[in-house]
């Protein structure tokens, strides 16, 4: 567990999670980096996603929202995510890309499926969701960050 969350910084963030991810995914970690796509570059799957989230919660002594992965990992998406054609509504791919830049990126944002979401988890989403996270621990540093 983490003694004092503040002192954190995204790089000691970015190498917990490359070596939470090398370990779980038995790969050396200066092969993979934060921009590696975990399910098309590294292979992980569902299970090891669960794995991902559970070593980072006992490394950094935090609880992330799993809402949003298993959201994803059981392509469950409320009716108003989903366009008539079955797409992502850009406001469910806008809400996404906060904790999976890649998604920005992708060539049709206005066609993206919750299958092909998948695609566009990297390991730097993992740091994301862990910095917000240590982030809304502490309300004081949320207001610095508002830039209030």
């Amino acid at each position: 567990m983490v003694e004092d969350q503040n002192l954190i910084d995204r790089e000691e963030i970015s190498q917990a999670v490359r070596t939470c991810v090398a370990q779980s995914l038995a790969l050396d970690p200066d092969k993979i980096s934060m921009d590696s796509r975990l399910v098309d570059q590294l292979g992980a799957d569902s299970l090891d996603f669960l794995d991902f989230i559970f070593a980072l919660e006992k490394k950094f002594g935090i609880k992330l929202s799993r809402e949003g992965l298993e959201q994803l990992l059981r392509a469950d998406f409320l009716e108003n995510d989903l366009t008539d054609q079955d797409y992502l509504s850009s406001e469910a791919v806008e809400r996404l890309s906060e904790w999976m830049p890649e998604l920005r990126g992708a060539p049709e944002r206005d066609k993206v499926t919750p299958r092909q979401l998948y695609s566009y988890i990297t390991l730097e989403s993992l740091a994301i969701m862990v910095e917000l996270r240590l982030r809304a621990v502490d309300p004081t540093e949320a207001e610095v960050d508002s830039g209030g």
